[in-house]
């Protein structure tokens, strides 16, 4: 990389180097990178190839599952939450024995009995940290920290099908209202768990409210029961 100095200056291509303006100098430098076709055709770059294909699955699965835990995933506000999520995702592709390299799914990989381990070490809320433990099958929601100032939570059990589709995940909802402080919460019965098929993620998503109804910034909790 060289910088261009003198009365002429120009942005562009000339010559094999391409001139650029950065932090108001104009710089340049011969191209380089990698050599789309050369990567779509020849045999040694099938291990790129191969992780680059599972990567996409992992990033477009990851969107799906971002969109189907809204709104409260955007009230995160955590700008790497798509890399974090598409790496934690692409564990649990490879705990896909079915498949070939190259064409593991995260669909097969939710199927392996380690993929609950690593869906449930994940840090949502990685500004706030872990408030919240949830328990689907003894219907129970832990409350560990409070939110100084919290007077209400609201509660959204939602269940994902993680079955990937041309579309968006489909999920079914379950909103409870608890006054704090609470430190456990026994979950009803309700006839909507009985329409759940096996394999469905449980989320609980937990909003705090402050004594004048207001939503409390930063202090969302999502958890895998």
């Amino acid at each position: 990389m060289a910088e261009l100095q003198g009365l002429i200056k120009f942005i562009g291509n000339l010559d094999g180097f391409s001139f650029y303006k950065m932090n108001g100098k104009i710089i340049m430098r011969r191209p380089g990178g990698f050599d789309g076709g050369r990567i779509r055709k020849e045999a040694q770059y099938a291990n790129v190839r191969e992780n680059a294909s599972e990567f996409g699955r992992c990033s477009r699965f990851g969107g799906k599952l971002r969109r189907a835990l809204q709104p409260f995933v955007k009230e995160l506000h955590d700008p790497i939450l798509h890399g974090r999520m598409a790496k934690m995702l692409h564990g649990i592709m490879k705990l896909d024995e079915e498949s070939a390299k190259g064409e593991r799914n995260v669909t097969k990989g939710l199927q392996h009995p380690e993929s609950g381990t690593v869906l449930r070490s994940f840090l949502w809320n990685a500004i706030d940290g872990e408030r919240c433990r949830y328990s689907f099958a003894e219907r129970r929601l832990f409350f560990d920290h409070l939110p100084e100032g919290g007077a209400k939570a609201e509660v959204t059990l939602r269940f994902v099908d993680p079955d990937e589709v041309e579309h968006d995940l489909k999920f079914v909802d379950m909103v409870l209202e608890v006054a704090m402080p609470c430190w456990e919460l026994v979950i009803p019965e309700d006839e909507r768990f009985a329409s759940l098929e096996e394999g469905w993620m449980a989320f609980a998503l937990v909003r705090f409210f402050d004594g004048d109804g207001r939503l409390m910034a930063g202090k969302t909790a999502v958890v895998l029961g």
